[in-house]
């Protein structure tokens, strides 16, 4: 029996399945274009950030995390204007220096924040901080660009 709840659910699907197919293919993967280094996920919280990283040093670290060969587990970095190398870091509009980014044991507390708070503050972040170490950060995806 045709109803008017099962055609909204028909129309709603059917307005689903044309956007979706809309922006299918022009969508693009901000990390189609990297190269020569490793994408590294770190969830602070309840937020994530990405790192992208081509120090060979900061990716052997990144590596031993992984495996839980390392203590190394906090993510250290300059921070740069702009979502980085292809977007990797976006929706945030800054990222870590790739060539210089590192993992530490320990770091001091200015650094210290959720991703947020460097967005909100990023002027401020760049001009006097310098470099962002969320002691919160864990490792949730590393992806092999070399």
């Amino acid at each position: 029996m045709w109803t008017r709840r099962r055609a909204a659910g028909w129309t709603g699907a059917l307005l689903l399945a044309a956007g979706l197919a809309a922006c299918g293919d022009d969508a693009t993967d901000p990390r189609d274009g990297l190269e020569g280094g490793v994408l590294a996920t770190f969830d602070v919280g309840d937020e994530r950030f990405r790192a992208w990283v081509t120090s060979t040093a900061t990716i052997e670290q990144l590596f031993a995390l992984r495996e839980g060969t390392s203590q190394a587990n906090i993510p250290i970095g300059p921070v740069r204007r702009g979502s980085g190398e292809d977007g990797h870091n976006a929706p945030w509009s800054w990222h870590l220096d790739p060539a210089e980014m590192s993992m530490a044991e320990a770091t001091i507390e200015l650094c210290d924040g959720l991703p947020s708070f460097v967005e909100e503050n990023l002027d401020a972040w760049i001009e006097t901080v310098g470099f962002y170490c969320p002691w919160g950060a864990e490792l949730a995806a590393l992806e092999d660009f070399r």
